[in-house]
């Protein structure tokens, strides 16, 4: 095992279990005596429930009438009942007593279903497989909290981690959301217990997403709202968009009087319950969008103490290169790695296509290029930098740093010799292999700067999906051809050598350490193809002929409805 200090990986926003408890202290469960929470959105259903009739009553009453009487106030009251639980008040404080499940000891003595799932939020087993599993450990946070809160919360985590491991520093793996957790603690600490710290996709300088959500900025052309977006959200949950053109087609009935009021009813009720209270939903904002949204929402009094906490967190982003460079300066190690070249909701998460943002940035889908990179410049999609441009250390006669797409100009970037880029790769980088196996790489001290070894580590990498392969395929791969070399499954020759070496790639793309799509995609289709043919796996089920007829139809349909508007 080598020797490096302990890793505390600051998770994303989807990774925080997060329980609601009584004025007792005690969990409050629902019908079946399971523990109301969850890891993003803690849904009060039978709030929802008990307000929804009401509102498909209003709907309806706008078909006859064709007014929007009531839709507005019935729609914001289904989003406010929804999202309660979650509330914060006008100080920034949530309302219900909402606790993160922490846990005081590291991923070895987790047991097996916590190990999964921790495994699932944030793959790391490459890297435990080499610094062992007591040397990792999970920081969780609220979602509705204060990050300055939670970053005070870190520092005592600090000292529990250092007293159980004996270490005298930590490093710190800080994904998506947990990067305004960093941005907090280097605000309030200095970096003397952090030997190292490897940004992964993280949230540095916000997301313009929220920024369109805070500015009410969406696509509300009806084209997009009443014919392209619904079927997108099915077809990426479902596989089948049939459901969404029908709804579409629904909504047809609906006067746009009333939809307008349904859609900014729901939104308003969302943003006033949810979200323009909460301290950590203002940090992810972006800096340069703090001021405007601030001036719109909170210059009352009553806002005075949720401004504080704002203006403090603002203070800390715009503070946070002086206290990168400050640490690093120090000893403290730091690298980033940043997905590039998607727009906002590409590839997953289609309905942040709704923000009027969504083409603007160079983004992994999620994040602004120039938030996880802290300041590297790149190309929105269909775009390239000019054929005249220079980067900057170019300028000064230190390399290029721009990639050979020429979309990103990585020179920018505070620390541009320790920023990786994957080109056209999504936010969800766990589910590149690549991406995993760089940042165990950097934390064991095999890798220091994108000079170190430029043909296995790149600076400019390339993006794949590796999930279902790393998650079941490979694995279940291997556990058939060792039934096959037992004799417990008979098989021909020639199936068990095209076995072996489906196993062989896909273990190769796993432990590989530049991102190949087409290669990952072929591994993948190679081992199912053959698990298949030995009845180890079901054959894959295609949308029938019908059904396609039907979704082609359903969408001429919808999309005649909105020419004819």
């Amino acid at each position: 095992m080598k020797n490096v200090s302990p890793v505390i990986i600051l998770p994303g926003i989807n990774h925080s279990p997060v329980y609601l408890y009584d004025e007792n202290d005690d969990p409050v469960t629902d019908e079946n005596g399971k523990k109301t929470g969850g890891t993003l959105m803690i849904p009060d259903t039978a709030a929802f429930k008990e307000k929804l009739p009401a509102l498909a009553k209003a709907l309806a009453a706008s078909i006859v009438t064709r007014k929007a009487d009531g839709v507005y106030e019935k729609a914001y009251d289904c989003a406010a009942a929804v999202s309660r639980i979650q509330q914060c008040d006008l100080n920034g404080d949530f309302i219900n007593n909402l606790k993160p499940e922490r846990w005081y000891y590291p991923v070895s003595e987790m047991d097996e279903e916590l190990k999964g799932w921790a495994y699932r939020m944030v793959p790391m087993q490459a890297l435990t497989k080499e610094i062992g599993e007591d040397k990792l450990f999970f920081f969780t946070f609220n979602l509705v909290g204060d990050p300055l809160d939670s970053a005070k919360e870190l520092h005592e985590y600090i000292k529990f981690v250092k007293e159980y491991s004996g270490s005298e520093k930590v490093s710190f793996l800080p994904v998506s959301l947990g990067g305004t957790i960093l941005t907090a603690y280097l605000s309030l600490y200095e970096a003397d217990d952090i030997d190292r710290i490897v940004n992964v996709v993280a949230c540095l300088d916000g997301t313009d997403i929220v920024g369109d959500i805070f500015a009410r900025d969406f696509d509300t052309s009806d084209l997009f709202l009443r014919h392209e977006f619904i079927p997108a959200i099915f077809r990426e949950e479902t596989g089948d968009a049939l459901p969404g053109y029908g709804i579409n087609i629904l909504l047809h009935t609906i006067p746009d009087s009333a939809f307008s009021a349904f859609l900014s009813g729901f939104m308003s009720g969302i943003l006033d319950t949810l979200m323009l209270n909460c301290p950590q939903i203002w940090a992810m904002l972006p800096s340069y969008r703090y001021d405007g949204l601030r001036e719109r929402y909170l210059t009352g009094d009553e806002h005075a103490r949720l401004r504080e906490r704002t203006d403090a967190f603002q203070k800390a982003r715009l503070t946070l290169k002086d206290s990168l460079l400050k640490a690093a300066e120090s000893g403290v190690k730091i690298d980033y790695i940043a997905g590039s070249g998607l727009d906002f909701g590409d590839v997953e998460y289609c309905y942040f296509t709704a923000v009027k943002s969504k083409s603007r940035y160079n983004t992994d889908g999620i994040i602004n290029l120039s938030s996880c990179t802290l300041g590297a410049h790149g190309a929105p999609r269909g775009k390239t930098l000019p054929a005249s441009y220079i980067s900057e250390r170019e300028r000064e006669g230190k390399g290029e740093y721009i990639s050979p797409d020429r979309r990103v100009d990585v020179s920018t970037a505070l620390m541009p010799d320790n920023t990786w880029v994957f080109l056209n790769q999504h936010h969800e980088v766990g589910k590149n292999n690549a991406v995993l196996n760089l940042a165990k790489s950097i934390i064991t001290g095999e890798v220091e700067n994108v000079h170190s070894d430029p043909v296995n580590y790149p600076q400019f990498n390339r993006g794949a999906n590796t999930y279902v392969l790393r998650r079941w395929k490979s694995g279940d791969g291997a556990r058939v051809l060792e039934e096959i070399r037992d004799g417990s499954l008979r098989t021909a020759p020639s199936v068990k050598a095209q076995l072996e070496k489906a196993v062989s790639e896909s273990e190769q793309v796993l432990g590989a350490t530049v991102g190949d799509a087409h290669r990952a995609s072929k591994a993948l289709k190679d081992i199912e193809k053959i698990l298949v043919r030995l009845g180890k796996a079901p054959e894959p089920q295609s949308q029938s002929e019908i059904r396609k007829l039907l979704c082609k139809t359903a969408e001429g349909l919808s999309r005649i409805m909105i020419r004819r508007k």
